[in-house]
């Protein structure tokens, strides 16, 4: 996961680099002040910003929340020394992901990583702890191991394959395992292009190849399809 930083302490900037590193997260940059901030935006895509509220210049953190809402849509963290009642209704005003107060440990700073993505993702209402080892944010699903998130496009997805309370995720560079079932987890995709062809099988159907009256071909894998998901799938392919 790519994540920038807008602090204009460098010492505190390196700290916070430092700790992202230890726990696998990408750092695609650090600016000090609003418009090293939106040069950045420009020319790199972070899935989050942790972002200070001072800032060197006329802007500060605040004014770039309301310009990242904006113009890019990025969830961002505020990591502030500030916590007073005025602050923090200005920020709560741009609508953060989370707030963190300095000075703040590595762990802390994990907890507002993953307590952000929980509370943007798609996890059904009646879960109601982020215990979860995947999210989807969206286009994305976040899986979490141990410190860390790795990002993964929800597009690359060729299949999935259900084998008791985990999930198989094939993409097309690598494969994940996650704690989840297939019936929870086709809901929250929320795409038409996925498509359950088993009731241990999820394809994507932008890589389908063939399709035969018990397999689907998905680039060049066989995958079972149980008849009646065969008829269903022959209806939404419009097959001649």
């Amino acid at each position: 996961m790519k994540i920038l930083i807008v602090e204009d302490e460098l010492i505190i900037a390196e700290d916070v680099r430092g700790m992202l590193s230890r726990m696998g997260y990408e750092v695609v940059g650090n600016a000090m002040d609003y418009n090293e901030a939106i040069a950045l935006l420009e020319n790199t895509t972070p899935d989050l910003v942790l972002l200070d509220v001072n800032l060197n210049g006329k802007k500060d953190g605040i004014d770039l929340a309301q310009t990242i809402n904006e113009s890019y849509k990025i969830p961002f963290i505020y990591t502030t020394s500030y916590s007073d009642t005025p602050t923090l209704q200005r920020a709560k005003n741009t609508n953060p992901a989370n707030y963190l107060v300095k000075p703040f440990k590595q762990e802390q700073l994990f907890t507002a990583i993953e307590m952000a993505l929980y509370r943007l993702s798609e996890i059904p209402k009646k879960e109601t702890a982020p215990t979860e080892k995947a999210m989807i944010i969206k286009d994305a699903l976040f899986i979490r191991d141990k410190f860390r998130y790795t990002k993964l496009n929800i597009h690359d997805i060729l299949w999935i394959k259900s084998d008791g309370n985990y999930l198989e995720i094939k993409t097309t560079n690598s494969e994940e395992l996650i704690r989840a079932t297939l019936s929870n987890f086709i809901e929250r995709l929320n795409s038409n292009v996925f498509f359950k062809t088993h009731k241990s099988y999820i394809v994507n159907l932008d890589y389908l190849t063939k399709l035969e009256p018990t397999f689907v071909t998905i680039v060049d894998v066989r995958i079972p399809i149980s008849k009646v998901y065969y008829d269903v799938l022959i209806r939404k392919l419009n097959v001649v």
